[in-house]
């Protein structure tokens, strides 16, 4: 919120000089200087209808965000992570015996061809999550686009206080300076006026108080709704990483073009996904693979993390 200039803060003082100018000039008793006090309880009074409407308009938006759908891809990648992970017997880790008696070597072109069996699966993971973060991304544009729209009645409201703050001075000094010669006129400035003002303080105190923390609110679902989705292209980067540095370990360890040309965003990936220094032997490809998938599931353990607490944290924001 735009703090209030001393400039802007004198022209309202000056304006709370000239309203008390004017009550005084008006017969206490009459309707008229109950009317001039009428413009005080109107203070406020369209803005704070304004932000009430936009509260009760937007309060489906202020809630956590529903994150089954991300929950599923995680799991559905997290299944795939494990039924391809290099070190899994039967992949290309050694151990497995054929009759609990023959070791079996690895077969590293049967194990890449199961990348191309389950393209479909992967790519419905990718498409799910990306589903999930586009989502979010039109809810945190809606969220931030209702800040802004609340940020004017509140500047204000801000005003209308520090008006109201003035008249409140203006008026305990003025009953002061015409106690003796006005005793009538000052206790109305005491008692009506300055109890209209204290009390219209009072009310723009809380409209200020209930709109803030609705923005405070907005706040913390747009940072929440920020952090899910840099999850979200992190763990759809790494899958990615996943799968370029397979495409690699193919080419060297079974001498064979891993083609995935059902998985989109793998085609459309920048090159640069892949580690810089790219594995030279088949040593190397396979722990270059293990890296990635132990980079994979750290980073699917970091996005059920916040995927788990995006909940708590928006419903309990100081717990």
């Amino acid at each position: 919120m735009t703090a209030i200039t001393k400039r802007r803060h004198a022209e309202l003082a000056g304006q709370a000089l000239k309203y008390v100018a004017e009550l005084l000039l008006i017969e206490p008793l009459s309707p008229a200087f109950d009317h001039k006090l009428e413009q005080v309880e109107a203070l406020g009074r369209s803005e704070i209808a304004q932000l009430s409407a936009r509260h009760a308009g937007s309060l489906a938006h202020v809630a956590p965000p529903p994150t089954g759908g991300i929950a599923r891809a995680i799991a559905g990648l997290r299944s795939l992570a494990e039924s391809l992970e290099p070190l899994r017997r039967g992949n290309l880790a050694g151990g497995k015996k054929r009759f609990g008696l023959i070791p079996v070597t690895p077969d590293p072109k049967a194990y890449f061809r199961r990348y191309r069996a389950a393209q479909s699966e992967i790519e419905a993971a990718l498409v799910a999550l990306t589903r999930e973060r586009d989502a979010l991304i039109r809810a945190n544009v809606s969220l931030e686009a209702e800040q802004s729209g609340l940020a004017p009645s509140l500047a204000a409201l801000e005003e209308h206080a520090l008006f109201a703050e003035e008249l409140a001075l203006t008026l305990v000094a003025r009953a002061e300076a015409i106690a003796t010669r006005e005793p009538m006129k000052a206790r109305k400035l005491q008692s009506d006026a300055l109890h209209t003002v204290q009390t219209r303080l009072r009310d723009l105190a809380e409209a200020r108080a209930l709109a803030q923390q609705a923005v405070a609110l907005r706040q913390i679902v747009i940072q929440t709704n920020a952090r899910l989705i840099d999850g979200i292209e992190l763990a759809t980067a790494t899958m990615l990483l996943v799968l370029r540095t397979a495409i690699e370990a193919a080419r060297l360890m079974a001498q064979q073009e891993l083609v995935l040309d059902g998985i989109a965003s793998l085609n459309r990936a920048a090159s640069n996904l892949i580690a810089e220094d790219e594995p030279e032997d088949k040593v190397d490809s396979a722990e270059a693979l293990q890296s990635a998938f132990a980079k994979l599931y750290d980073t699917l353990d970091r996005l059920e993390t916040e995927r788990a607490a995006s909940p708590a944290r928006i419903l309990d924001p100081g717990g």
